[in-house]
């Protein structure tokens, strides 16, 4: 947040001063007033009595952050579900819930400039840029913060156990006669798309397979377009693998339609299995074979940390990490080749 010594530094006027103009005293210029205030309005400076109202005044609001990039927003089919279950908990305490938005009204602002003003009592990140200018600024807030899936030293937040979860997925492949497993992981900048890329990585290697490098192909957006896109690349190789874990449900589908482009067939030629368990891969034909997590859960654990956290006014001195199970949906689209 810029602070009164930021415009000090841009004004040329000295710390008193500004205090002075901020606070209209009586004992400086109207000009100068008009310049220092000026200044502060176009820094968006935000007075300390703002930002402290936030957490002593009750709205019984709570602020959303939802970014979704892949264009599908709300409709998303695994975070409208956390989110479903999330506002059913804190609805229970009496709490209404506020999308936040990079613009209102026509004019820019940011998460936490939009939220004194909206007077939220605390916040839930569920689906954004994570390494945001405007997401830094609400992590070094004092705002009650919870997210889901990104791991961040100040901030609390919910996630999948990622590694027990794919590590199920591929001793399943494994079970089934699968030693030429290729991954359709998502982007490894993201935390899940880092964190479920190596944990496919040791899980193969636990199982003492040999990994192709050309078997792990990025999809960077989770999205089916990547699985798509990831899968044709898949199909191009000169080694071919039998069974393809994907890093979510939506990438499997897409893989499944570019196997079936090409005149291929799931589970026949190619097993594949996803991660999330979201509608859309039950309702196809063949039937996905998934890692279902556990929406419900998550949802509701985020409303209760967040709750806990605006009951005591503050967060936690370091972020906390809730991990919720997620479990296998045996579908139709992966086949036993073989003995193990």
């Amino acid at each position: 947040m810029v602070t009164i010594k930021d415009i000090s530094k841009k004004s040329g006027f000295s710390v008193t001063t500004v205090s002075k103009a901020l606070n209209d005293y009586s004992d400086i210029s109207p000009k100068t007033k008009k310049l220092i205030l000026d200044l502060a309005n176009e820094m968006n400076y935000i007075p300390n009595s703002q930002a402290r109202s936030l957490v002593t005044q009750k709205s019984y609001t709570i602020g959303i952050i939802f970014h979704e990039n892949s264009g599908i927003g709300l409709q998303h089919p695994l975070f409208s579900k956390i989110l479903e279950s999330f506002k059913t908990e804190v609805e229970k305490a009496g709490y209404d819930i506020l999308f936040l938005a990079h613009k209102t009204g026509g004019q820019m602002g940011s998460y936490l400039q939009h939220s004194i003003r909206k007077q939220v009592e605390g916040i839930f990140v569920l689906c954004a840029d994570f390494y945001s200018e405007e997401l830094f600024e609400l992590y070094h807030s004092e705002l009650p913060i919870i997210m889901i899936d990104f791991e961040q030293d100040r901030i609390p937040y919910v996630t999948s156990d990622n590694e027990e979860a794919v590590d199920i997925a591929v001793r399943y492949l494994y079970d089934h006669g699968h030693r030429k497993i290729a991954n359709i992981h998502g982007g490894i900048n993201t935390f899940i798309g880092g964190t479920r890329k190596k944990a496919f990585e040791d899980s193969i290697e636990i199982l003492g397979i040999d990994l192709d490098p050309e078997f792990q192909v990025e999809g960077v957006d989770f999205s089916k377009d990547d699985g798509y896109k990831a899968m044709e690349k898949i199909l191009k190789l000169k080694e071919q693998p039998t069974a393809i874990f994907c890093a979510s449900d939506m990438m499997a589908v897409g893989a499944i339609q570019a196997i079936e482009a090409a005149g291929k067939k799931v589970p026949k030629d190619y097993s594949i299995i996803g991660f999330d368990g979201v509608e859309a891969g039950q309702i196809i034909t063949p039937r996905l074979t998934t890692i279902k997590q556990d929406t419900e859960t998550m949802g509701k654990i985020a409303a209760t940390e967040i709750l806990k956290m605006i009951s005591k006014n503050k967060r936690p001195i370091l972020g906390k990490r809730a991990v919720v199970s997620g479990f296998l949906i045996e579908g139709d689209t992966v086949r036993n080749i073989g003995d193990k």
